[in-house]
């Protein structure tokens, strides 16, 4: 006999939340470069003077330091552990005052009416939990408050040059217009463009930009 039948087997240990990000972000201190979002940098112009700003599955930081380099009050989400730390890292040496919070998304519930603005550049996740995410956006919202989003869109799977491989985790311009019907879209394209993001994002792409407003 080589064991009680009716003992429990042991659970084999489980990856940490955000373990493959960590791996990732670990090894690259810049993995999608050093520089903003253009496209961010732009939307940031209609934010008011000294906005509260959330930056989503924000990473290793680049939206959230410049975001807080223009006076902004920033406050960074992101999964991974090893990002949220050389967030912290980078912002207290250049003496910016960035909140950070290591958060699962998908456990995300905001206050309402937190923040002026809530920034998600390619924050890609599977279509049921990115609606979700979309609801919890809208609902953190303050009056007269913006949304900013930029990721790739359908027609991006299958190239080189970054994001998930599942197409389902792509946006579409239809699926934004639905998801944010309640607030006024001020802009929607859906350019292709050539990244140079550090090692991430390289190359000829396909992406989506969108900014609403409560």
């Amino acid at each position: 006999m080589t064991g009680d039948p009716a003992m429990p087997r042991p659970i084999p240990p489980q990856p940490a939340p955000g373990a493959d990000w960590d791996t990732r972000f670990g090894g690259d201190e810049a993995f999608y470069g050093l520089a903003p979002s253009a496209f961010v940098m732009d939307c940031a112009l209609a934010f008011v003077p000294g906005a509260r700003v959330l930056c989503l599955a924000e990473g290793q930081g680049r939206n959230a330091l410049a975001l807080s380099a223009r006076g902004f009050a920033v406050t960074a989400l992101d999964l991974s552990a090893v990002a949220c730390d050389q967030l912290r890292a980078r912002a207290k040496e250049l003496r910016l005052p960035v909140e950070v919070r290591q958060q699962d998304l998908g456990l995300w519930m905001p206050d309402p009416g937190t923040f002026d603005a809530v920034v998600a550049v390619y924050a890609h996740m599977p279509r049921p939990l990115r609606h979700q995410l979309h609801a919890m956006m809208i609902r953190g919202l303050a009056p007269r408050g913006l949304v900013v989003i930029e990721g790739f869109r359908v027609e991006q799977a299958g190239r080189p040059s970054g994001g998930p491989r599942n197409p389902d985790w792509l946006y579409t311009p239809d699926e934004l217009r639905a998801d944010f019907a309640a607030l006024s879209i001020e802009h929607l394209a859906t350019p292709d463009v050539v990244l140079d993001e550090g090692r991430g994002h390289q190359g000829s792409a396909a992406v989506l930009h969108f900014r609403a407003r409560n």
